[in-house]
């Protein structure tokens, strides 16, 4: 008899996913503004690449387009890719908070 085609002859292997479980889960977005227009924007940067040259652009575009705009700079924040950038990243949450930022415009390299 041919049992080449017979399910039951056939071995039986566990399968393993090769990829590890994600990292980080997704979440929901927050909700888009409708406008800056009489919203705080913070600037965050990681000093790395040339964003001393890109937010002051930034910032003016900003102001000229959305009236009452209120554009709180990087350096109210200082470098958040340093030495104690796990802390700074920590406080962040509280630091927007406190300022009472509506957005933000991160310019962090990868």
């Amino acid at each position: 008899m041919d049992r080449t085609n017979d399910p039951a002859s056939e071995p039986a292997y566990e399968v393993v996913w090769p990829r590890s479980p994600r990292g980080v889960q997704r979440r929901r977005r927050a909700d888009r503004l409708d406008s800056l227009e009489h919203k705080r924007v913070a600037f965050l940067w990681d000093y790395l690449f040339r964003g001393d040259e890109l937010f002051p652009v930034l910032a003016k575009e900003l102001t000229n387009r959305f009236a009452g705009v209120e554009i709180v700079n990087y350096d109210e924040f200082g470098n958040l890719h340093g030495a104690d950038e796990k802390e700074r990243v920590g406080r962040l949450p509280s630091d927007l908070q406190r300022r009472h930022i509506d957005a933000v415009v991160s310019g962090m390299g990868c």
